[in-house]
C-alpha cells in the first residue's frame, strides 16, 4: 500500500485581505437583499392589515345601522315605526342598543359632521321621553362612532320608512321590520 504525500503550499496558510473583503462584500450584498425583501414583506403586510381593518370597520358600521334600524320600535298608539331623520342626521327608537344592555329599547341618534367626517352617536334609555321627538344632540355630547375618509350619507324617507346609508362609494337602502308596507300606509 503506497501513501501518497499530501501535496502543501506553504505560501497559501490563510485568507488574503483581499479575499477577506471580497467576502465581506459579498456578505453586505447579500444581507442587503435579505433586508430589503423583508422591508418591503414588513410593509406589504401592515398595508394589508390597515386595509383589513378598514372593512372589517366598514361592514361593523353598516351592520350597526342595519340592525338598529330593521329593530325599530313600533308605537302601538301612533301606529307608526318611531324613527326620524334629515340629512345626515337620524334619530331611532332601536330594541339593538349599542352601549347599554342588550334587550333594551333605547332611543338611538347619528349624527354626521361632513367638515371632520366624522359619524356621532348618542344612546338614550328612556326612549319614551317626550323632549327626544325633536332633539337634535350637539356634537360634544355624543361619542365619535367613525371617522370615515371618504365621506357618508346618512338619510330618512319618512313616506317608505326607509333609511339610506351612502358610505365609501356604496349605497344600502334599510326599513325596519314592523314598518307597514307601502300599501298599509296608503289606504288602510
Amino acid at each position: 500500500m503506497t501513501m501518497y504525500p499530501l501535496l502543501i503550499n506553504n505560501k497559501n496558510k490563510g485568507l488574503t485581505l483581499l479575499e477577506v473583503m471580497v467576502a465581506m462584500l459579498l456578505l453586505t450584498i447579500v444581507s442587503g437583499m435579505i433586508y430589503s425583501m423583508l422591508n418591503r414583506s414588513i410593509f406589504f403586510a401592515s398595508k394589508g392589515e390597515n386595509k383589513s381593518r378598514e372593512i372589517e370597520e366598514h361592514y361593523a358600521l353598516v351592520s350597526l345601522i342595519q340592525r338598529q334600524v330593521q329593530s325599530c320600535w313600533f308605537s302601538p298608539t301612533t301606529k307608526k315605526v318611531i324613527i326620524a331623520g334629515e340629512k345626515d342626521f337620524l334619530r331611532l327608537a332601536t330594541a339593538i342598543p349599542f352601549q347599554t344592555r342588550p334587550g333594551q329599547v333605547v332611543m338611538a341618534f347619528y349624527r354626521y359632521n361632513e367638515e371632520e367626517n366624522t359619524l356621532y352617536y348618542l344612546e338614550k334609555v328612556d326612549f319614551y321621553n317626550q323632549d327626544y321627538i325633536e332633539l337634535v344632540p350637539d356634537f360634544d355630547d355624543m361619542m365619535t362612532l367613525a371617522t370615515v375618509p371618504k365621506g357618508l350619507s346618512l338619510d330618512f324617507e319618512e313616506t317608505s320608512n326607509t333609511v339610506t346609508l351612502s358610505y365609501a362609494n356604496q349605497t344600502y337602502e334599510f326599513r325596519p321590520w314592523c314598518a307597514p308596507q307601502l300599501a298599509e300606509v296608503g289606504g288602510g
